[in-house]
């Protein structure tokens, strides 16, 4: 009975997200894109052996999605080029050789415009070195339908990137792509603001923003920025809530409905069988995300910069930005 309960609840997520699921600008083309988005949060990107796990992760999306990607990011002219025909498609033959003293940038994307959205899209960034402790991620996306008729899953696949990555933490879901464009997403974030209203289960996607609050958001500490269908916690985080066993227990007690997948390195936990979205139009809040996020509310982040730019029309600003970090804790 839950199955056919979840069933319908994605039929009816599927109906409304088919109204929106794609913005175009005024000559046809995508600008925005909902999609099944992963962010994960790693150290060290300076160090080659955490470059090396960068570019096996990518190589893996290439396998899975490389027939259907259309641009890759030149690493020295920091412009598009066509995939599969420049230096930025083989990140392993120029990335590997980089200095500790010099900062990577990966895109890639599948749609027809170099500056397009696509929901096939990857990107990565990693600093130099440097005397304070910084956050580089890694950010993958596929079509909301992708592992429908696959073999392997969307968990199995964020599992393979912890694997790799070590993550400090990440999470994935359902959530916005936008174009890699800084001025294009500009014109579009009262969109993404709207849509995050409306869906709380929605992920508002700011990794580089992220990166720096992640590491000083709970009072001036490190912390997650909060859950999702999947939640990474890396062993820090598991330590500090008490253990994996502990946090096993926990959840099952919560709702036999969480799922925690163990890794070397820390844990996922998966809040039920698909993602939710929620409307809080309807006031219909995705609940095991209100359970998961009140649980892990001592490890949260609760400050952090505004999302977006500045501009006509609402946005994620201060106050925005930190109420939406805070959403599931009043329901």
């Amino acid at each position: 009975m839950m199955e056919e309960v979840m069933s319908d609840e994605t039929n009816e997520m599927m109906e409304v997200l088919d109204e929106h699921l794609v913005v175009k600008d005024d000559e046809g083309r995508p600008v925005l894109q909902v999609a099944l988005v992963a962010t994960f949060y790693f150290e060290d990107a300076y160090k080659s052996e955490v470059r090396e796990a960068v570019v096996s992760c990518c190589e893996d999306y290439f396998r899975r999605c490389g027939h259907r990607l259309r641009w890759a990011l030149h690493p020295e002219k920091r412009l598009m080029e066509p995939y599969d025909k420049g230096k930025g498609s083989n990140p392993r033959a120029w990335l590997l050789g980089f200095g500790e003293d010099e900062s990577f940038s990966l895109i890639y994307h599948g749609a027809e415009y170099d500056r397009g959205a696509s929901a096939f899209y990857a990107e990565a960034l990693g600093n130099e070195r440097r005397p304070f402790t910084e956050l580089g991620f890694f950010r993958m996306a596929f079509p909301l339908l992708w592992f429908a008729d696959s073999s392997e899953s969307f968990p199995e696949v964020m599992l393979e990137v912890c694997r790799r990555l070590k993550p400090v933490s990440g999470y994935g879901g359902i959530g916005a792509v936008e174009s890699p464009d800084s001025s294009i997403r500009n014109l579009y974030e009262p969109i993404v603001y709207d849509w995050a209203q409306r869906f709380p289960g929605l992920e508002a996607d700011y990794p580089i923003s992220h990166s720096i609050w992640l590491l000083e958001g709970r009072g001036g500490k490190e912390g997650i920025k909060g859950v999702n269908w999947l939640t990474v916690l890396g062993e820090r985080w598991v330590v500090e809530m008490g253990g994996a066993d502990k946090i096993e227990a926990d959840l099952g007690a919560l709702d036999r409905r969480f799922v925690v997948h163990r890794f070397d390195g820390g844990m996922m936990i998966q809040a039920g069988p698909r993602p939710q979205l929620g409307n809080a139009e309807r006031n219909v809040w995705p609940e095991l995300y209100v359970k998961l996020s009140k649980y892990l509310k001592p490890i949260r982040i609760t400050e952090h910069r505004p999302f977006q730019y500045a501009g006509p029309g609402l946005r994620f600003d201060l106050e925005r930005s930190e109420a939406w970090l805070r959403r599931f804790d009043d329901r």
